[in-house]
């Protein structure tokens, strides 16, 4: 009877192939979950730590410690935009109001004669004037606030998968790892906790990679706005530190900010008008943008994850082009896992130890 109930080896492979196909399809068919459900995670891995410390440091309940946190986060999420946002509309309706004036330093900018050698020319040979804009275009703050709305309402139910899923991240994201290791077989789970360990590694190192390169780039824009002297410069370069977690989303909210508090107030001790501080700012944004994504990030990431520069460089922008922000935030991690899980693969395809006593093959064979 207990023969009869054993599957052929043709039947457990065709079971493995229609399992696969049953997985992809629901992969595919719940594509649009997943970028909620991953912002979910990274937020919960992010703030486990904090849960794990309250739990162990406190005699507070792992539920409770997560309840807390949960709550603090929230409350973090939510004042983070009511404090910035009047402050941008603000920012805004006082750039609508100096708009004339700009546009009038433009003209006399496009009037302006230059000389260059034997050559007299003037600079609206050479940039495009501006059409008639009417000041009236940055006003109407209430049909922005009901598209703003709509979008809101429109995309309520993911936000509402976020906060659901990230709490019970954090609630029960700990045991996932030990219920990946029931599902393999009795006789492989040890290698699959073997794998999750490396992974959590590649993991945690690429998390550290980031916060470094927010603490390298708050620094870096905090010394260039003061030497510059730009208003609120050390908050500025805070934010824009904070800000570069999200790739270029941040890199872009910060640039526009940091370019119209220019516009607004002008510089501390540079002795030039507020539309050519502006433009200076603008300039040196560009560089140290240029700076930090060529340069700065990949020798953070790639020396923390023991990859080439090189490597970081490209799957992180191709990811960008391709297929966004959160795509990009997860490229390196994601292609590290896939690594280590291929060499895992093929050490048993050619019957090697899985796991050699040698922590690791040479790094920069990664």
């Amino acid at each position: 009877m207990d023969q009869q109930r054993v599957w052929s080896k043709e039947s457990r492979y065709l079971a493995l192939v229609g399992l696969i196909v049953i997985l992809v399809g629901l992969v595919w068919y719940f594509r649009a979950v997943i970028n909620p459900v991953a912002i979910a995670a990274i937020l919960a891995y992010l703030l486990y730590p904090v849960v794990r410390f309250l739990s162990v440091r406190t005699r507070l309940s792992h539920r409770a410690a997560v309840v807390i946190v949960y709550i603090l986060a929230l409350v973090l999420m939510v004042s983070t935009p009511v404090i910035i946002v009047p402050t941008a509309v603000n920012q805004i309706r006082i750039l609508s109001q100096n708009l004339e004036s700009l546009i009038t330093h433009y003209g006399e900018l496009l009037d302006t004669t230059a000389h260059f050698m034997n050559w007299t020319f003037t600079w609206g040979e050479f940039l495009p004037e501006i059409p008639v804009i009417s000041t009236d275009m940055f006003t109407p703050f209430a049909e922005s606030a009901f598209a703003i709305v709509g979008f809101l309402t429109k995309n309520f139910m993911w936000v509402l998968v976020i906060l659901v899923s990230f709490y019970y991240f954090l609630q029960d994201g700990h045991r996932l790892g030990e219920t990946i290791v029931r599902l393999a077989p009795e006789s492989h789970r040890e290698d699959v906790r073997q794998i999750l360990t490396r992974l959590s590694y590649i993991w945690s190192d690429y998390m550290r990679s980031q916060l470094a390169f927010m603490f390298a780039v708050g620094l870096m824009d905090s010394v260039a706005w003061l030497a510059i002297g730009l208003p609120g410069a050390i908050f500025l370069g805070l934010f824009t530190g904070l800000t570069s977690f999200v790739h270029e989303i941040g890199a872009v909210v910060s640039g526009v900010l940091s370019v119209l508090v220019a516009l607004l107030e002008g510089s501390n001790f540079l002795d030039m008008s507020k539309f050519w501080f502006a433009v200076v700012v603008f300039i040196l944004y560009m560089i140290l943008t240029g700076i930090k994504n060529i340069w700065l990030r990949p020798i953070i990431v790639g020396r923390t994850v023991h990859v080439h520069p090189g490597i970081v460089f490209v799957v992180v922008i191709g990811a960008l082009v391709f297929h966004g922000a959160l795509a990009a935030f997860l490229a390196v991690p994601a292609l590290l896992t896939f690594w280590e899980i291929g060499k895992y693969l093929r050490r048993r395809a050619l019957g090697l130890p899985p796991f050699p006593d040698e922590i690791e093959e040479n790094p920069e064979e990664r």
